[in-house]
């Protein structure tokens, strides 16, 4: 019971911390006008629209960066200046651009994690899982039934790819470090594209807001949050011993940062149960993920295609960019989920409990 106590406290402590971040956003900084865009623009086609807006636009551009002048509505007035004294090539190129960005959120909803996995990685190691999940500006959608597809296949043994032998002390630790030196790396080219995007582009439906990639890439985050939420209403698991006896209380600060710092494949067993005490509340807040993500993915859709003075070079790098920073964070999940040795309710352990690449050789 107090286990249980334990649990809801939790889950109602990071429910009221994500409210409170979300109400943060508010109107008034959503409302405000920027006055910072049209300072730099992606490598391309920089020295080309600096050049028209000191030539051609320069009674436009310093109306809009007039902090006195309020007017919603300037920043239509530079870009129109712009496309205005554009050669038509150039705008047939800014059409092929924004296809291409365009596509950009469904490519990452295939390639990017689901919000089960990092759910999953984050019962045995929370910092990298949260990580991982800013690593993404997609988020792969599931069902309700893939969370208990789930369940059904955690008892299986899977092979684990620890390199080297299973007592090594060197190997988890430089695993551990390339792993968080990888997520650090695609957490970084993440942020930095979505402030590229806000700050070196220019949204045609709303060019006074320079914040929307910004909001499409958080929005991603804000998914994995709730879906870590989903998967403890429906996910219990507790910690076993490598003989198969629990072991005992919860884990200390020293085991829990332990476990955070050691890869999956080097840790003890976790027993995997199915929680149906809050069966009505998960299946709306699974569908409600299932929606959310959608409407993320939609979104992104609608920002990125709508974005202007971006080359067919800068937008397809910027793709690419996301890619890697996506399929990075996957094989990341890949490689710890595969190492994860769990045994479902009631079933013993299997007879050979761990396997390495000294053991298959």
């Amino acid at each position: 019971m107090a286990v249980y106590r334990g649990k809801q406290g939790y889950l109602g402590y990071l429910l009221t911390a994500t409210i409170i971040l979300c109400h943060c956003i508010t109107p008034t900084v959503a409302l405000s006008r920027s006055y910072t865009q049209y300072e730099h623009f992606f490598p391309a086609w920089e020295h080309l629209i600096q050049t028209q807006l000191r030539n051609n636009c320069s009674k436009q551009l310093n109306n809009y960066k007039d902090r006195s002048n309020t007017d919603q509505g300037s920043g239509y007035n530079v870009i129109g200046c712009v496309l205005e004294t554009m050669p038509e090539y150039r705008k047939a190129e800014l059409a092929s651009a924004a296809v291409i960005l365009g596509l950009a959120p469904t490519v990452l909803q295939l390639m990017s994690a689901s919000y089960l996995d990092t759910a999953v990685l984050a019962y045995r190691r929370p910092g990298l899982a949260f990580l991982l999940s800013m690593s993404s500006s997609g988020v792969r959608p599931l069902t309700a039934t893939e969370y208990d597809d789930f369940i059904t296949t955690m008892g299986t043994d899977p092979f684990h790819t620890n390199f080297g032998k299973s007592q090594s002390v060197w190997a988890p630790t430089i695993v551990s470090i390339l792993e968080y030196t990888i997520a650090s790396g695609a957490v970084a080219n993440n942020a930095y594209l979505a402030y590229q995007l806000s700050a070196w582009a220019v949204c045609t439906f709303s060019p006074q807001s320079d914040f929307l990639p910004a909001v499409w890439t958080s929005a991603a985050l804000v998914i994995h949050l709730f879906g870590y939420l989903a998967a403890r209403l429906r996910i219990s698991v507790e910690e076993r011993g490598e003989s198969g006896e629990d072991s005992g209380r919860s884990s200390t600060l020293r085991q829990k940062l332990w476990a955070e710092l050691t890869p999956t494949p080097w840790q003890t067993r976790l027993e995997v149960k199915k929680n149906d005490r809050h069966n009505g509340w998960f299946l709306v807040l699974v569908s409600a993920l299932y929606i959310g993500d959608a409407l993320q993915a939609f979104f992104g859709t609608l920002v990125l295609s709508s974005l202007v003075f971006i080359s067919v070079r800068d937008s397809a790098i910027i793709v690419i960019r996301f890619m890697a920073s996506a399929l990075f964070a996957r094989g990341i999940l890949i490689y710890e989920l595969s190492g994860f040795r769990t045994e479902k309710e009631g079933s013993g352990l299997p007879e050979k409990t761990r396997y390495s690449a000294m053991d298959i050789s």
